[in-house]
């Protein structure tokens, strides 16, 4: 069957090449590692990609400033990338996905029958990617969500913080306002920066990621409800939901031990 194009699932659902099936990719940064789960939903043609051999999980990681270019390849949904590369330099991202390794022959029964003959094969070359997810910066979920400012106007207090919602090129994000002092001093103490995270878990009820917001959808409050949902928590969407338990489980502080007390 010739074909100008190749059927690819994205996790967008951008393009309407399949019918029923989802891809799905769960991707959890903290320091310099990033755990990457991988899922499909009804989509037997892939599994059966997946289960003979045919195809792989992949995860590119990509950094614009370095040129860099490097794809991950596993037979297990979970992976575990390292982050911690010299050739790493500024914003770097993750596109996770499924890719050929061998070529193969897909059928068609899964897809678009008014593109595709349902009783039909499509050759897929090695290499094409078959499902593709969105592109994840590597930057820590905590990092993406709060962002620590000087109080340019010196309105706070010694020792004050506030915090409110903020975006930048419509990415929501907390902007958590030291006091100069606090700024200049402490504003790298991680007690200090649990405490603006605190702040920012307050707010999610009623922020753009509520439930009915602008950006309900968007990938942070989707990293944020995965990791509510690992630490089995209630999300911010429940009358249960807590701050500083949802922040610890983000962060959680460090206990430290006095040598004097034992």
């Amino acid at each position: 069957m010739s074909l100008t194009r190749l059927p690819v699932l994205l996790e967008d659902a951008s393009r309407l090449d399949w019918t029923r099936a989802r891809y799905m990719a769960a991707v959890d940064v903290r320091q310099a590692k990033a755990t990457v789960k991988h899922g499909i939903d009804s989509a037997p043609e892939l599994e059966a990609a997946l289960d003979g051999g045919d195809a792989e999980w992949v995860t590119e990681l990509r950094c614009p400033r370095t040129l860099l270019s490097r794809q991950m390849r596993s037979r297990g949904s979970e992976q575990a990338i390292d982050l911690a590369a010299d050739d790493i330099i500024g914003d770097a991202f993750l596109i996770p996905g499924l890719v050929a390794i061998d070529d193969f022959e897909l059928p068609t029964s899964g897809l678009d029958p008014l593109v595709w003959h349902p009783d039909e094969m499509i050759h897929v070359p090695a290499g094409w990617w078959l499902a593709r997810g969105d592109a994840l910066t590597t930057t820590p979920l905590t990092a993406s969500l709060v962002r620590f400012r000087r109080d340019p106007d010196g309105v706070l207090n010694t020792g004050q913080m506030s915090v409110e919602e903020d975006s930048d090129g419509g990415r929501p994000f907390f902007r958590v306002t030291l006091a100069e002092g606090l700024y200049d001093n402490r504003r790298t103490n991680r007690d200090v920066q649990i405490a603006g995270l605190i702040g920012a878990c307050s707010l999610l009820p009623r922020s753009s990621l509520r439930a009915d917001g602008d950006n309900a959808s968007d990938p942070i409050a989707q990293q944020l409800r995965a990791r509510f949902e690992d630490a089995e928590i209630p999300d911010w969407t429940s009358e249960h939901f807590d701050p500083a338990l949802a922040a610890t489980v983000l962060e959680a502080f460090h206990e430290l031990v006095d040598e004097a007390d034992e």
